[in-house]
């Protein structure tokens, strides 16, 4: 077999593993093995020897079709590869670390070969793919804890060694091959129990082949503690009774000699032993003649020799015979079992890989959930936004609560952002941050953001620390950076990431800053993307004036002259070398000669910066204190509206009690009329139809509890209708008659749109949702054709409403019941803008009434009115 054949196995085994050379056009093997060339352009240079020839050496050539059936196809695509310069880049901003974290959560000997072989994935399709299996296992993890994962042995040196015919496995492989079955068994019934199911995890589960026929056939043959059991084969149960027999009575024969010559005080004090594999009795050197046997060996001293007696020859002789029918035995049964595994290889070789996928997903979904990671928003359009992001690295070393959180966006136009501030003020983790974090996701790991973050696809990502000098090349720092630039310029393509730390520093300031200046223009030219840190002001000022480059800055505590951590974007902040030189006490005559060295105009720009951030500062505070009164004032009207709701519900309660007790009052009252009408009668004081007064007088009390219970009986059907939760769509069609608003105005349904309807109200159409209406009875004649003349005229009122209401000095749920029935009256009369007088006071009668009005589909738009009409403490409606 040569290499061309495993390349083409390989591609039916892991399709999404396979590349596609620009050059031959020839597919090769991007990741299982690890090709760093194409093999038919030039020599491939093979990174993971091991793993091509476990291919090579478990699947001959001519088995790739076998294979094929079992394995879902896929086309192989061409993505190019995530750029990395220098090579040091994921130690140094921390991935490596978190690979190596993961490597401790993996299972499986395949999932850890998949995590030290992790790529930076650039194809947007991909990413997803990977960050949909993260988000399925976390889901899992939640839902159903018990996953039937655990730690397997490599099952693969397994399957080479019983390659070749005629084979035969220890039967310790057995148990680990068993055990791989067991645990694909159970993860795919894990999954198909899955509620939701998963899809994403599917795609491996799916290729989980049950092999529960050779997990009993290994368990009939070999027991847990690896051994051949007795009843693997009838011939080795009766090969071994026969051999627990013998071995019986040699012990017995042999503790019989052993107590014969023990109390002859020929033998010394160690009792019966091995030697040569065969039981001796230890018997001193003057006594050996005395004893008939086999001497197998004598002491270092001389003093004591170890014979087999005579008569435990036989016998010894009888159980080697026996342990070699067993050893044959066992050997043909483990051969047999060999055959058997050596069958189901390609099933066995199938589950190990995607149980390597599937460990490998869970691991990464496991260490995203260690650091309270969730799934951000991928986009392929340019953004990032980071809502709370924390460092993972400092998470793991320092502990979450320690790890003050950065929020930062940057739009797409936004190519470049320049971030300053003081020393050890968190603008190198900052920058750090946002790599490592688009590192993690491009490779499917779930990373501590919250929600609403959005991180875009690199095509690779450029970090310069400046710490790349050299005694041995001969390169001081600046020519590190010098080299650096340079390889960058050769291998950034469109929508690489730069990560530049001290840009400028390392010589002259001026020449330093123009030259990293024009370097991150060239960049953005180039469409990449580039976070600098600095403390040079050309660059600050650079920032400011292109359109496509902003500035940063970490805040500061001016007052304490400590570092806060937290990141301000817009603004370009200070170093506070000064500030801080006289914090740490150092002579304040050192530091006036130092301002003086710098210059007036540059102290000024300084002093700017200072004050800036002073005013910052305060704005956040102010912002603060607002948000701190915006939510108390949230919580007092939500406090009102519930209270406004418990109001309602609790007269409606009153009022149906109420009329339920009239209505049995009234039932009552005429129960007794009627019985002292009966007794008049029977007691003939009243003729057989009787006084004419009298029959009168009975009439209208029995006609007076008829209208009250009317009335009663009417009044309780409307506060039925009133609490009615509207209509539903099957219920109603256009021409039915609807009543809306608090104060029930009656109309006809005009037009009927899933939820949405129009009514004519006193000749008004209003669009409304169904909820807010309740049932009416149809219309007279002459009213209905009456409004039905009046929806083609306009401005004709039905009666008079004022354009104004003044709902100051009333308490909230009153102001909106009020406003209710005014904006209903103000509706159906045709008006097109009113007015609410509400006040301004401490802002909250002022919230309910705008969100009312921001609730009714009727009101186009309000706003306050102008300051010499009244300003916030009016507003005006459009309807």
């Amino acid at each position: 077999m040569n290499i061309f054949d495993a390349q083409v196995i390989c591609t039916v085994i892991e399709p999404e593993r396979s590349k596609t050379c620009l050059h031959c056009k020839h597919a090769y093997i991007a990741d299982l093995p690890t090709l760093q060339t194409c093999v038919h352009c030039k020599p491939a240079y093979i990174a993971n020897l091991r793993t091509l020839w476990t291919w090579i050496t478990i699947i001959p050539q001519g088995m790739a079709s076998d294979f094929s059936e079992s394995h879902e196809s896929h086309e192989s695509y061409d993505v190019p590869e995530f750029s990395v310069i220098p090579s040091s880049t994921f130690e140094k901003i921390g991935y490596q670390t978190i690979l190596d974290e993961t490597l401790r959560l993996v299972y499986t000997a395949s999932g850890k070969e998949q995590i030290e072989q992790t790529r930076i994935e650039t194809d947007g399709a991909r990413i997803d793919h990977l960050l949909q299996l993260s988000g399925e296992w976390l889901r899992c993890v939640e839902t159903n804890p018990s996953i039937p994962l655990r730690p397997l042995d490599d099952i693969y040196p397994i399957l080479r060694s019983c390659t070749a015919s005629g084979s035969l496995l220890p039967p310790a492989d057995f148990l680990t091959i068993a055990e791989h079955a067991k645990v694909a068994r159970l993860l795919l019934a894990y999954f198909e129990r899955s509620d939701p199911p998963v899809s994403a995890l599917a795609r491996y589960t799916g290729r989980l082949q049950p092999l529960r026929n050779l997990e009993k056939e290994i368990a009939s043959k070999i027991d847990e503690n690896a051994t051949v059991r007795d009843d693997a084969s009838p011939e080795l149960k009766k090969i071994r009774t026969r051999l627990n027999r013998e071995e019986s009575r040699l012990r017995s024969t042999m503790q019989r000699m052993m107590k014969r010559h023990r109390d002859a005080g020929r033998t010394s004090d160690e009792g019966i032993t091995l030697r040569n594999g065969r039981m001796v009795i230890p018997v001193q050197a003057e006594f050996k003649r005395k004893i008939d046997g086999f001497v197998h060996d004598v002491s270092s001293s001389g003093q004591t020799v170890y014979i087999e007696p005579v008569e435990a020859l036989p016998i010894h002789n009888a159980i080697r015979q026996l342990e070699s029918e067993q050893k044959r035995e066992i050997e043909r049964i483990l051969r047999l079992l060999t055959d058997t595994v050596r069958a189901f290889r390609p099933a066995l070789t199938s589950n190990n890989d995607q149980l390597g996928i599937l460990d490998a997903a869970h691991a990464r979904a496991m260490m995203g959930r260690k650091l309270g990671g969730i799934l951000p928003e991928h986009t392929e359009k340019g953004e990032i936004r980071l809502n709370q992001a924390k460092n993972p690295i400092l998470m793991l070393r320092e502990g979450s609560d320690q790890v003050v959180p950065l929020d930062l966006a940057l739009s797409p136009i936004e190519k470049a952002l320049i971030i300053t501030g003081p020393n050890a003020g968190g603008k190198s983790v900052a920058m750090k941050t946002i790599g490592l974090l688009h590192l993690m996701m491009q490779s499917g790991y779930p990373v501590p953001v919250a929600d609403g973050s959005v991180l875009s696809t690199l095509s690779g990502l450029f970090l310069d620390l400046g710490d790349e000098q050299s005694i041995e090349s001969d390169l001081s720092t600046f020519s590190s950076r010098l080299e650096w630039m340079k390889q960058t310029l050769t291998s950034a393509t469109p929508g690489a990431l730069l990560l530049i730390d001290e840009a400028g520093a390392g010589t002259d300031p001026e020449e330093g800053g123009a030259l990293f200046q024009a370097f991150i223009e060239e960049m953005i030219r180039r469409n990449c993307r580039v976070i600098a840190t600095t403390h040079h002001g050309s660059l600050k000022v650079f920032a400011h004036d292109h359109p496509n480059v902003v500035n940063g800055a970490m805040e500061f505590d001016q007052a304490h002259l400590s570092p806060t951590y937290r990141f301000r974007k817009g603004v370009p902040g200070s170093s506070y070398a000064f500030e801080i030189a006289g914090r740490l006490k150092l002579p304040e005559s050192l530091i006036k000669r130092a301002r003086d060295l710098l210059g007036e105009q540059r102290d000024k720009m300084g002093e700017l910066l200072l004050a800036l951030e002073a005013s910052i500062q305060e704005s956040n505070r102010v912002r603060q204190e607002a948000d701190r009164l915006k939510s108390k004032s949230d919580e007092e009207i939500e406090r009102v509206r519930a209270g406004m709701e418990e109001t309602e519900r609790k007269r409606q309660a009153i009022l149906r009690k109420a009329y339920t007790q009239a209505d049995q009052i009234m039932k009552t009252a005429n129960k007794r009329i009627e019985e002292a009408v009966e007794k008049i009668m029977k007691a003939g004081q009243m003729g057989e139809h009787g006084e004419a007064g009298d029959q009168q007088m009975i009439r209208d009390a029995r006609e007076q509890i008829q209208q009250t219970k009317q009335i009663i009986r009417q009044k309780k059907a409307e506060m039925e209708v009133r609490t009615q939760a509207g209509i539903k769509a099957e219920d109603v069609s256009v021409g039915d008659w609807v009543s809306i608003g608090e104060e029930g105005l009656p109309g006809e349904i005009l037009e009927l749109r899933g939820n949405q309807v129009t009514i004519l109200v006193n000749g008004i159409k209003i669009k409304s949702s169904l909820s807010k209406l309740k049932p009416a009875k149809k219309q007279k004649g002459k009213q209905a054709s009456t409004s039905k003349k009046q929806a083609n005229q306009t401005g004709l009122i039905d009666f008079q409403v004022s354009v104004r209401l003044d709902v100051r000095g009333k308490r909230g749920e009153e102001a909106i019941r009020e406003l209710s029935g005014y904006l209903d009256r103000a509706i159906a009369a045709g008006l097109k803008s009113v007015e609410i007088i509400h006040g301004i006071g401490e802002g909250i009668l002022m919230k309910l009434v705008r969100e009312y009005l921001a609730g009714r589909k009727e009101v186009s738009r309000f706003e306050s009115a102008p300051s010499d009409q009244g300003g916030a403490g009016k507003t005006i409606v459009w309807l």
